[in-house]
């Protein structure tokens, strides 16, 4: 796992109710959510009331449901773009990735987990522009071998994106377990994850073309 992510300058620690998930949230990109159990009701409710994100980070220990979960120390600041309140009390809502955030503290006190947060600063890195390119041929180049495997990814213009978008929107379409998908989140720059998704890009062709001569 990256360890070497860095809090944004000069950002000072705010605090962002908590959502842990068995999944990884990435800026720009949105989750849908079915929100049932009482406590994340209350969460929602008082972030919809108050126009206020919450965050989501990856379960490192412990379930959605139960027992409060233990986080991975990264996880994406989320806002509600959209939401549905059902008779019962349920939500249905839609979030969307905003900053990448450390976890420094967790506060217990609430039916929900909230935490003190540093925002962490989206270093570019060398060879950003170089490796956006290379990246963007590798995903155009492997979309239909994907596709055809059941994974279904949003038509992009992967060219005209920026070397960030680009990393974050390839990292939330490429079929990866959630520890890499983890790790994809704390690189610490831009370059970095780029230059990790060419890798599973490449291991992906491989795949795709060993498949096809069998």
């Amino acid at each position: 796992m990256t360890k070497a992510y860095r809090p944004a300058r000069n950002v000072r620690a705010v605090r962002l109710p908590l959502f842990p998930l068995h999944a990884v949230l990435f800026p720009e990109a949105t989750l849908p959510l079915h929100i049932f159990e009482p406590r994340y009701r209350e969460m929602i409710g008082r972030c919809l009331a108050h126009e206020e994100p919450f965050g989501v980070a990856l379960i490192l220990e412990g379930e959605e449901v139960g027992d409060l979960a233990l986080p991975r120390r990264v996880g994406t600041e989320a806002a509600i773009i959209a939401s549905r309140r059902l008779e019962d009390g349920r939500y249905d809502i839609v979030a969307e990735g905003r900053r990448r955030f450390e976890i420094l503290g967790i506060d217990r006190t609430r039916a929900y987990l909230r935490a003190e947060v540093a925002f962490l600063e989206e270093f570019i890195g060398p060879d950003a522009e170089l490796l956006a390119n290379a990246v963007a041929r590798l995903v155009e180049g492997v979309v239909q071998s994907l596709e055809a495997s059941g994974v279904s990814i949003a038509d992009e213009t992967w060219r005209n994106l920026t070397p960030r978008s680009l990393s974050y929107r390839v990292a939330d379409a490429l079929p990866s377990s959630d520890q890499v998908r983890q790790e994809l989140l704390e690189m610490p720059d831009v370059a970095s994850r780029l230059r990790r998704e060419a890798e599973l890009l490449m291991s992906f062709q491989r795949v795709g073309v060993e498949a096809g001569a069998a």
